[in-house]
């Protein structure tokens, strides 16, 4: 017994680990109230966590309310309370009451709590050094008195005290630039004060599990979702305010926002670092990626620019999907590399492969066998698509069969149709025009290293083909530096470049000199000059191409540390060298093992339940980045 009690603390110290390494830095403003403000047990609880949190090496800044607490003293006082609009009025004799209570005894007793147990809290109010600057506050036309909305945060100042290694405990009073002192809301004043810090994370912790429907916990909320919610009065009162100030944080640079259950012990800690974790998050963008609700968009070799197509959940190109949708999928591959979960049990997903395969056809079925699923290889040869049959007759007869088809095709225009009429998601596993699936594995192979920052250099050196056109999608995306090298008449189709280039999100060069492309570029990537179906074309290839090799002459002009990638297969002594494919930088096998783990995410946001808990909630960040030496490699 002993021994499987250190294995279950193990094991939770040890899924803790991911978390703690992705928060370490960032700051987490947290709106204490409710009943964690009133059991003695849950205070000392509380203390207890947030000084964790700080120890761990994250910034925690507290904003509290005392509601009870200035009503219980209003009415020691034989003051009446008054309402207008559903919210406290508050006039001069209630304003000295909040004052005394909250940036008093309240904020003293929760820095006390929190010094006692082992952490460096200060106590604050909004009129101290002018850190909350208010006006006063007149929602819908109601006078509500001395209440007060805040203008402006001294954020200078509040981070000068966060660096200082110490905790700010802040009461919600605010003071106009005229001295006029006003009652803040608790939980605009915690939304102000995290919009200001650009903090990580904003928590509300409430009397509740978090928003609820028929009794159900609702573990991630988007706006449109909550003003349904709102709507149907399934969220109502106090919970009001504290959505709609969510989504004013999530608007103005907050990342995520939880709400949370004050009463429970520990769980402020159980929803930071555990990936089910046990309140309500709600997030800022609507998905569009695994979304039927918005049309994607699609590319025809007849049109001059992309198309706007069905609304069916497809992953055809990566122009269906947005910046969350990339940074959801990459976090659901940390969990699903490291979780044993099955998704995805008592689903089919059939293979259609036109194309000879190794590591997507691994990939892909190992992929479906992890999650529970189960899979069938069709080669061209018996299905003979768009000869034998029709494409659509393909498409409906396998949408009766399967969940999903993944489509490896020559063709971009047969995928588009087996898309248009097929009623189950269809998967572009490669076609001569894109290969979305191994741009993502590849993100996520430059991510696991850290170097996915903004100014990111990737010189992309050899034929302009489907995985060029995948990395400019990309590029529409993610901010970078996209120098893709090519002799004449293999550039980029057109029509791709100018989707990406009308983002203005990255800086993109279509070179004809590949030294040019590789200098200072944090990534090296080739692909084959002669790709399948290109056969008779090689010859004529070999010679456009044999100055654009990636080779030690042409990563010395890259950065030191520089990844060297390739999608495979490569022809080792043609567009890439044994010593270059071989060498310390290169993570090219790396890419191919990603290709499993990526495909596991996107196959569960395409097939698994949206209501299941697990494809719902924030995934972690749980790569440890790997570390390449600071001195050059030797290549």
């Amino acid at each position: 017994m002993k021994e499987t009690n250190l294995q279950t603390k193990e094991e939770i110290l040890t899924s803790a680990l991911p978390y703690i390494q992705r928060y370490e830095g960032t700051t987490f403003v947290i709106k204490y109230g409710g009943a964690a403000m009133t059991d003695e047990a849950l205070k000392e609880s509380f203390a207890k966590d947030v000084t964790l949190l700080k120890k761990i090496g994250i910034n925690v800044v507290i904003v509290h309310g005392g509601g009870n607490a200035v009503t219980d003293l209003s009415q020691k006082l034989g003051m009446e309370t008054r309402f207008v609009g559903g919210q406290r009025y508050t006039d001069t004799a209630t304003l000295e009451t909040v004052v005394m209570t909250l940036a008093g005894s309240v904020n003293k007793e929760v820095v006390a709590l929190v010094n006692r147990a082992g952490g460096n809290a200060v106590g604050l109010c909004g009129i101290d050094n002018n850190l909350l600057t208010a006006k006063k506050y007149a929602p819908k036309g109601y006078d509500l008195g001395l209440v007060g909305e805040i203008e402006q945060v001294n954020v200078e100042w509040l981070n000068k005290l966060i660096a200082s290694g110490v905790m700010p405990v802040i009461a919600p009073v605010g003071v106009s630039t005229d001295g006029q002192i006003y009652n803040i809301n608790a939980d605009i004043a915690a939304s102000s004060i995290a919009q200001a810090l650009g903090a990580e994370k904003l928590f509300f912790l409430t009397d509740t599990e978090g928003v609820l429907l028929d009794g159900e916990l609702v573990p991630t909320l988007t706006n449109a979702r909550a003003q349904q919610l709102i709507k149907q009065e399934v969220i109502t009162g106090g919970m009001i305010p504290k959505v709609n100030a969510a989504f004013e944080a999530l608007a103005n640079g907050v990342k995520k926002v939880h709400l949370i259950n004050g009463a429970a012990r520990h769980s402020l800690l159980l929803e930071i670092f555990t990936h089910e974790g046990v309140g309500t998050q709600i997030i800022r963008e609507e998905k569009v990626f695994g979304n039927p609700t918005k049309p994607k968009i699609g590319y025809r070799s007849s049109d001059a620019a992309p198309v706007r197509t069905h609304s069916k959940h497809d992953l055809l190109d990566l122009t269906v999907m947005t910046k969350q949708d990339v940074e959801d999928l990459m976090h659901l591959t940390d969990v699903l590399k490291h979780t044993d979960v099955k998704p995805l049990t008592g689903k089919h997903v059939t293979l259609l492969f036109q194309k000879p395969s190794l590591r997507t056809r691994v990939s892909f079925e190992v992929a479906v066998s992890q999650l529970g699923a189960t899979s069938l290889y069709l080669a061209n040869e018996g299905i003979g698509l768009g000869e034998r049959e029709p494409v659509a007759d393909v498409a409906k007869v396998l949408s009766s069969y399967s969940d999903c088809i993944v489509a490896r095709l020559f063709d971009h225009n047969v995928l588009l149709g087996l898309a248009e009429h097929a009623s189950i998601p269809v998967v572009n596993a490669l076609t001569d025009f894109g290969h979305p699936c191994q741009i993502l594995a590849d993100l996520y192979t430059i991510r696991q290293h850290g170097k996915l920052e903004p100014g990111l250099k990737i010189a992309f050196i050899g034929d302009g083909n489907n995985v060029a056109h995948s990395w400019l999608e990309m590029s529409a995306i993610y901010p970078m530096h996209l120098a893709i090298a090519a002799p004449a008449g293999y550039h980029p189709d057109p029509k791709i470049l100018e989707y990406a280039n009308q983002s203005g999100i990255s800086t993109i060069e279509i070179l004809d000199d590949p030294r040019v492309a590789a200098d200072s570029a944090d990534v090296i990537y080739t692909d084959v000059w002669t790709s399948m179906g290109q056969e008779a074309e090689q010859v004529a290839r070999k010679k456009a191409f044999h100055s654009f090799q990636v080779n030690k002459g042409l990563l010395q002009l890259a950065h030191p540390n520089a990844l060297i990638m390739h999608c495979l297969p490569a022809h080792r002594g043609e567009e890439i060298t044994d010593e270059a494919i071989d060498s310390r930088n290169s993570v090219i096998f790396l890419q191919a093992e990603n290709r499993l783990h990526v495909q596991k995410a996107i196959l569960t946001t395409l097939l698994a339940s949206p209501e299941a808990n697990f494809f719902q909630k924030e995934e972690p960040s749980s790569f440890i980045p790997l570390k390449h030496d600071e001195e050059p490699a030797t290549i």
